[in-house]
């Protein structure tokens, strides 16, 4: 009898990250190990800081790792894979240096 291991995925709907963690929305990422986000579109963004929040009414803190921010360089039609420093997150929150990022996110868990 073959066995199949399946896991958990989802694709969220297209969504709008600002240069703002108070205006971005906050993504729920619990039950997800990793993903990718596909970038549809910029308007003066090159990159996004990660934020993350305990709860979906928290207000979200940058994400650091070996003392730096978390940063994901990125351009209009591309695709990127969530950086690994993600993998605790409750929430994540994709901030951009500059202007608006519209992108969507497909994780497995």
């Amino acid at each position: 009898m073959p066995n199949k291991i399946e896991r958990l995925s989802s694709v969220a709907d297209s969504v709008t990250a600002t240069s703002s963690a108070s205006t971005s929305p906050k993504l729920p990422f619990g039950s997800a190990a990793g993903g990718i986000i596909i970038v549809d579109a910029v308007s003066s963004a090159t990159s996004i800081t990660w934020h993350v929040a305990f709860g979906p009414e928290l207000t979200p803190r940058p994400l650091n790792a070996d003392g730096s921010a978390v940063t994901t360089t990125i351009a209009a039609n591309n695709a990127y894979t969530l950086p690994d420093a993600l993998f605790g997150a409750q929430y994540i929150v994709a901030v951009t240096n500059a202007g608006t990022a519209t992108f969507r996110m497909c994780v497995k868990g």
